[in-house]
């Protein structure tokens, strides 16, 4: 909103419940900003304002418009009308001298008083039909460090009190929330004109809601606690550093957010429109590369066992300005098992026995001519195939990717681990009770990732990875290594991946020790991460 009408945007944090700030959630909100790509014209912090906050707090006991309670949280709570919502009262404390408030404020300040014994309370409307005028908390007792002003201060502002008096500080002109705090919009402008200061506008929009998962940040805290996801950055959840691990390139998102508009109603985002959206962006940013999750040996007989032969391929089919790498063509090639079958059928297309097919990038097809098994298992080993490379052969219907056997081009490049997720419930709603009459968490999808261990991929792969190197500045976005590993879908690298010391001028081929690959997308699919 600010950059559409030439305004500026603040990065604040409301920092106003020492328990719950760490340095480590200020850092990750910013970061996670700036690679949405936003620069903050500020940052700027409520701690920043807590004397000013202190001494308007005084001022509006000074205007009777603020006391000093010593009731418990259920009494409040029976004075609103209780679970009955019956009539409001004023509790005894409401109508107390102005200079006794002001001396219990005080000794709060002092730590004369211990958490929940005294609280501020603005003295607003009990008459009024909004809860937020029934008399909300100011101020309470937290004889906790905050990590920006130490032991500094012994009581804290609520949020109900802080948010609008720094807008109003920061000269904020619009303050933007969600509607849930359409309530509070009244209350928000009580405060400032009570206290006769700048008032900012308070504007709400619906929130952008997403399907098949769960977005509250308690019930995320026990998938992460009880070991359903590995952590908050799971690809699996839909926080934004999770969709960052996934490889979601922050254009996609922000493509997508601003087709949706901003609206005074909740948006639900389906799945598959976010995919569709994430698959149109990577099939234009990202190169191809050949990969087997599950290799199958193929010998091809009829070329001698030194065979060598370098090819040329596009990084991006039909876009030269991707560039193009080499790899290794030699007697031995591994495919992805699911591009073999035993037993032929009408609808399948790839590697049969005596079926000719073509090897992507490679001049002549392939003809199975021998399936070799494990006596043991009975399992598919190895094929053995023809060379196509004399002779007139029909053209093949279909082209299958491989990757080359040749330890003196580090080919194949074997990875650690390759990631592949579902979606994470198996609801389109988990929390709807009527779907799912067990609860939310017995929704939680059991297949919801599998771990492939012996994949392996090309060794175009180094040349993705040392563009990155040379082009990335802090060298720890690793999963903006993306690709398309073709047939399969798009992938990028995991931040638990080992790439060694990255150096300028050195390959990450003599660096890495660990690559860890994770599937953002599939190439078709209209679920989730398929």
């Amino acid at each position: 909103m600010a950059k559409a009408h030439n305004g500026i945007c603040y990065l604040r944090y409301d920092d106003t419940n020492p328990e719950a700030e760490e340095q480590r959630y200020f850092d990750s909100i910013l970061e996670i900003v700036k690679w949405l790509g936003f620069t903050p014209t500020a940052i700027t912090y409520s701690s920043d304002h807590f004397q000013k906050l202190y001494e308007l707090a005084i001022e509006l006991i000074k205007k009777d418009k603020a006391y000093i309670c010593h009731c418990t949280a259920e009494e409040i709570k029976k004075h609103r009308g209780g679970d009955e919502r019956g009539p409001r009262t004023a509790c005894i404390h409401r109508n107390r001298p102005i200079e006794e408030s002001l001396e219990h404020f005080d000794r709060m300040k002092r730590g004369l008083y211990e958490s929940g014994e005294a609280i501020l309370r603005m003295k607003m409307n009990l008459e009024d039909g909004n809860p937020q005028f029934w008399d909300l908390v100011a101020y309470r007792v937290m004889k906790v460090a905050h990590p920006r002003t130490g032991t500094d201060w012994l009581i804290y502002p609520t949020y109900d009190y802080t948010h609008c008096l720094v807008d109003s500080f920061e000269n904020i002109t619009h303050s933007l929330c969600t509607v849930e705090f359409t309530q509070s919009r009244p209350s928000y402008y009580w405060l400032c004109d009570a206290l006769e200061v700048y008032k900012p506008v308070q504007w709400e929009y619906g929130r952008l809601n997403v399907a098949s998962t769960i977005l509250s940040k308690r019930k995320i805290a026990k998938l992460v606690n009880e070991g359903h996801v590995l952590d908050w950055d799971d690809p699996r959840l839909f926080t934004l550093p999770a969709i960052r691990r996934r490889g979601v390139p922050p254009q996609a998102i922000n493509n997508f957010v601003h087709t949706l508009g901003v609206t005074k109603a909740d948006t639900q985002i389906e799945l598959h429109k976010l995919d569709s959206f994430i698959r149109d962006y990577l099939n234009e940013t990202t190169p191809r590369l050949m990969a087997a999750l599950d290799p199958l040996k193929v010998v091809i007989e009829n070329l001698p066992e030194d065979y060598e032969e370098m090819l040329t391929v596009p990084n991006k089919p039909r876009d030269p300005s991707f560039g193009e790498h080499k790899i290794p063509l030699t007697r031995v090639v591994y495919i992805d098992r699911s591009d073999f079958r035993e037993v032929d059928s009408k609808d399948f297309f790839r590697l049969a026995p005596g079926k000719t097919v073509g090897l992507m990038n490679v001049p002549h097809p392939i003809t199975c001519t021998e399936v070799v098994k494990d006596p043991a298992t009975g399992e598919v080993k190895e094929l053995r195939v023809r060379y196509e490379n004399g002779g007139d052969v029909k053209k093949p219907k279909t082209y299958i990717q491989w990757v080359a056997e040749s330890p003196k081009h580090g080919s194949p490049v074997r990875l650690s681990e390759v990631r592949l997720f579902e979606r994470l419930f198996l609801h389109d709603n988990p929390e709807d009770k009527r779907e799912v009459p067990n609860g939310w968490l017995s929704d939680v999808n059991p297949d919801s990732m599998s771990v492939e261990k012996n994949a392996i991929v090309e060794v175009g792969l180094w040349d993705v990875m040392d563009r990155w190197a040379k082009a990335s500045e802090t060298k720890k976005d690793v999963e903006a290594i993306r690709f398309q590993l073709q047939r399969i879908g798009y992938f990028c690298v995991d931040r638990e991946s080992d790439l060694g010391e990255i150096k300028d001028g050195v390959s990450l081929e003599k660096t890495a020790k660990k690559i860890v690959f994770n599937r953002t997308v599939s190439l078709q699919g209209a679920s989730n991460m398929k």
